[in-house]
């Protein structure tokens, strides 16, 4: 199963074609496009300049995520970030915080694969990155 990460999701809403096509792809197969709960902060902060919220930017966030399972932070998820955590340490390699999270959350929640611009999870074991 596929989960989406923030930069497909910023695309998504900026109407690219390619991440436009990603969803309706999944949508097309009867599965309902997923993503998490750290994604939805990241996307909400670029709501919100000088402590203030974009209320046409707020508007069409909601609207995304409405289209959207959204996927929330659970002690398996915790837990298996965790783990990844020290897994990567342990290898000399790091990654940030909010991208373990979601990991954790994936791979707790049996989705295998992530779509993104990013190349941040590549060295996550059992967590496919496909591109876009």
């Amino acid at each position: 199963m596929k989960l989406l990460d923030t930069p497909l999701l910023v695309d998504f809403m900026r109407r690219r074609l390619e991440a436009r096509q990603v969803v309706e792809t999944i949508e097309n197969a009867g599965e309902r496009p997923t993503t998490t709960e750290v994604n939805a902060f990241e996307l909400a902060a670029g709501t919100f300049v000088d402590g203030r919220v974009d209320k046409v930017k707020f508007a069409q966030l909601q609207q995304t995520l409405g289209r959207l399972d959204v996927l929330v932070l659970d002690r398996a998820g915790a837990y298996k970030s965790a783990e990844l955590n020290s897994k990567l340490r342990a290898a000399g390699r790091g990654m940030g915080a909010l991208d373990l999270l979601v990991a954790g959350i994936a791979l707790a929640s049996a989705y295998d694969t992530i779509v993104t611009r990013d190349k941040d999870f590549r060295d996550i074991p059992g967590l496919r990155v496909e591109t876009y």
